[in-house]
């Protein structure tokens, strides 16, 4: 391990250390994981980017430490994805007021074991949105871990009316693939996100963020056995590309992002709550270190709104949420040439363009209804809808993929009191998705109509969004206080999920999720 990254884990190890053991002191009530979860569900503040309004959210003190496990399998995913994956993971999260200002922090921690991914020689996360990747036909086994750490902080009033607040992520991740061609990979993110809140009075609240963001990912790729060649491709997008012979490439991936945004609060009858924000995002992806070459760069431009309403009556407490989202991406790709020569830098780019575009467009609501009862539920149900639009194009030459979805949704969770002496609580739910497919389409305009990244891998990825599927959710969570006199309670949670499709190409997908731990 290169001493930068030895640095950055030490400095995540202090830092999650002072996650966990800062919100312990000067703790306040005794709330389950069921309380802290619904209260955080309904912090409006919490769910922006501006950490400078979390104030006047007014939320309760406490912290929870959880470790579990996650496992999934099945046939219903994308080549990529891996045929089943084992999660290990710990988290913890934490608030605390320190005087009149306001600091809240977590630290997340997971340990990935996936089988049998295929089509990426080349990143981590193979969905996050590049499409210049290295992809060998050798289904593979990955191990990854990901460190998470991060705070949002607001200050104490000043003049009475103006809040200021910074948020802050970081993000450490390794990953290796295990089967020629093999990769080591090393990722790194940093995010923040200074912002302000000022308060017209008191039911009138205005909010204003900025962003920056700066991450890198370095792929290594190499042969165990080297007398054996590896065939791979150069993916371009939408199943163009172009195959060599080797060990692979060599990747370095960068990029920095800018954003914003504003929020509005009215504090009344009706709480109310209107976000807005804009992000660009630039990543450039070079062949090799030691002679880098640009092998294609991405432009991200990102909008996204939503508007929050809820109604705290006396008996019941209701909840309407929206969003909108689009974004435009624009694949750029170049034509370079070596030049040699004691004088000369290696490689020159002659000439670059945008060749491909991929376009998202969201729009989605959820309607929920509470019968409340202390500081959780006796019962809740909830309703959503969510439009789904996908419309990647590659221009020269002319190649499409598209998919429309509506997915609709029913839950209902009912809670249990079980012990009034250790406050013992379950609660059950059952959530159910429909997705179904409006229109859909592949076209490949491309020369060597015949290769797997054209017949194999975009079929397959057709094939899963554009598949209609029907996904059943089963979360139980129980908790109880350690002893009759302790703000500490324990807690175990569960969570099963089967997702069928109505696909020839896919059957189904299982997921189960168990993690054990402690609010206090």
């Amino acid at each position: 391990m290169s001493l930068r990254y030895h640095n950055l884990y030490k400095v995540l190890s202090l830092s999650a250390f002072f996650a966990w053991a800062l919100p312990s002191l000067g703790q306040e009530g005794n709330h389950s994981i069921i309380e802290q979860e619904q209260e955080i569900e309904y912090l409006q503040w919490e769910h922006s980017l501006n950490a400078a309004g979390l104030q006047l959210d007014q939320p309760n003190q406490h912290s929870s430490l959880a470790a579990g496990y996650k496992r999934t399998s099945g046939n219903f995913r994308r080549p990529q994805a891996g045929e089943s994956i084992g999660d290990l993971h710990l988290y913890t999260r934490g608030n605390v007021y320190l005087k009149k200002g306001y600091l809240q922090g977590y630290f997340d921690y997971s340990r990935n074991s996936i089988r049998n991914a295929e089509y990426n020689a080349s990143l981590i996360d193979p969905f996050r949105e590049m499409p210049y990747v290295t992809a060998d036909t050798n289904a593979s086994n990955w191990l990854n871990q990901h460190y998470k750490i991060g705070f949002k902080a607001s200050s104490a009033p000043i003049a009475e009316k103006l809040h200021l607040g910074l948020g802050a992520n970081f993000i450490a991740s390794s990953g290796a693939k295990q089967r020629d061609i093999r990769t080591v990979n090393r990722y790194y993110q940093l995010d923040l996100q200074p912002s302000l809140s000022y308060s017209l009075n008191n039911q009138h609240h205005l909010g204003a963020h900025f962003l920056y963001k700066n991450f890198k990912e370095e792929a290594n790729n190499s042969n165990a056995v080297a007398h054996i060649s590896q065939g791979y491709f150069a993916l371009l997008g939408l199943g163009n590309s172009f195959s060599a012979l080797g060990a692979g490439r060599t990747m370095n991936y960068q990029g920095d992002a800018f954003g914003g945004g504003l929020q509005y609060q009215y504090q009344g009858a009706i709480k109310t709550f209107l976000s807005a924000n804009y992000t660009v995002q630039a990543e450039d992806a070079n062949v090799t270190f030691s002679n880098p070459r640009p092998g294609g760069s991405i432009l991200l431009k990102k909008w996204d709104a939503s508007i929050h309403l809820q109604h705290d009556g006396e008996v019941f407490l209701q909840g309407l949420k929206a969003d909108l989202l689009y974004s435009n991406i624009n694949g750029i790709e170049y034509i370079n040439e070596f030049i040699s020569g004691t004088d000369s830098e290696g490689f020159y780019t002659r000439f670059q363009s945008v060749r491909s575009k991929y376009k998202r467009q969201a729009i989605s609501g959820r309607y929920e209804l509470l019968r409340k009862s202390g500081d959780a539920y006796n019962w809740k149900a909830a309703a959503s809808l969510a439009y789904n639009k996908l419309d990647d194009r590659y221009l020269i030459p002319a190649s499409q993929m598209f998919a429309e979805n509506m997915r609709y949704g029913l839950e209902g969770h009912k809670l249990f009191s079980l012990s009034a002496n250790l406050k013992s609580q379950l609660s059950i739910g059952l959530r159910m998705l429909l997705s179904k497919n409006m229109d859909a389409a592949y076209e490949y305009s491309g020369s060597a109509a015949d290769t797997l990244p054209v017949m194999d891998l975009e079929q397959r990825n057709f094939q899963f969004y554009k598949a209609d599927y029907q996904q059943f959710e089963l979360p139980i969570y129980y908790s109880q206080q350690l002893r009759s006199n302790s703000n500490v309670q324990v807690f175990l949670k569960g969570n099963l999920q089967w997702v069928k499709t109505n696909s020839y190409t896919f059957k189904d997908r299982k997921y189960f999720n168990f993690s054990i731990g402690a609010t206090f």
